[in-house]
């Protein structure tokens, strides 16, 4: 028999079920997994005093899937956390309310890349960087000294001015559940790089397993979901998924 070692690596595709798009790429995975699930009925026999089975029934009960991504783009996160993502152009915010105190840090509406100045709650007073505040972490550090004074019942006491690069912000969990049509091409580095191709028809949209945003490894995503079936399909074809080999020499 010939063999036909595996090992793969490839590019994961995912497009949202029905739509006239593309299908985008996930980016750099380290794992794609498609695991088929049973239930299995035993009966005992109890003719035979040392046990085992008499009849045993195996039932087809669906695919789990599994993916983990590397690349934390903003699309990523929005299907792994049924999320909508807003596009924020690089430019410039001009007099931003914002309500900041004494001796800690405040975050400004985008990421700061830099403020141009900050002025009193009415826009009368100019203060000084250095002296009255400092940008720190895309954001305003009012240092215990400020002049600026106090909030009062919360209400903004400074305008700020500032810098901000292109950005995406992820609204999490501001969805409903989606499903998805996945695509997974790739190559089996095992046999000179003979092309995989493998077709998911209709995905659950899933959730994301964990999101490490601190630690001494790069970032991963896990995604768990499952496949269901696809009753468009006809008779003789699977209502799930296909795999397709090129065959070897």
């Amino acid at each position: 028999m010939k063999d036909h070692s595996y090992l793969g690596s490839g590019k994961l595709k995912i497009r949202e079920l029905g739509a006239a798009a593309p299908f985008e790429e996930v980016g750099n995975c380290s794992a794609l997994t498609l695991s088929p699930q049973e239930e299995k009925k035993s009966q005992v026999d109890f003719t035979n005093p040392g046990g085992g089975n008499r009849n045993e029934v195996s039932r087809f009960t669906g695919v789990e899937c599994a993916y983990t991504f590397h690349d934390f783009a903003a699309e990523n996160f929005a299907r792994a956390l049924r999320s909508s993502v807003t596009a924020v152009a690089a430019g410039n915010v001009t007099d931003e309310d914002v309500v900041a105190y004494k001796g800690g840090f405040t975050p400004l509406a985008n990421v700061a890349t830099g403020i141009t100045a900050v002025k009193g709650a009415s826009g009368a007073t100019t203060y000084t960087v250095g002296d009255d505040y400092e940008f720190r972490d895309g954001g305003i550090f009012i240092p215990a000294g400020s002049s600026i004074p106090a909030p009062v019942a919360g209400a903004a006491n400074i305008k700020v001015t500032y810098a901000n690069a292109a950005q995406k912000r992820v609204e999490a969990f501001t969805q409903s559940a989606k499903q998805y049509e996945m695509l997974f091409v790739g190559l089996n580095e095992a046999q000179s790089g003979k092309r995989v191709k493998v077709h998911a028809y209709k995905v659950s949209g899933g959730l994301l397993a964990s999101m490490g945003l601190i630690g001494e490894d790069y970032g991963a995503g896990e995604v768990t979901g499952g496949l269901m079936a696809d009753t468009t399909k006809g008779t003789g074809l699977s209502q799930y998924f296909t795999v397709t080999l090129e065959d070897v020499v």
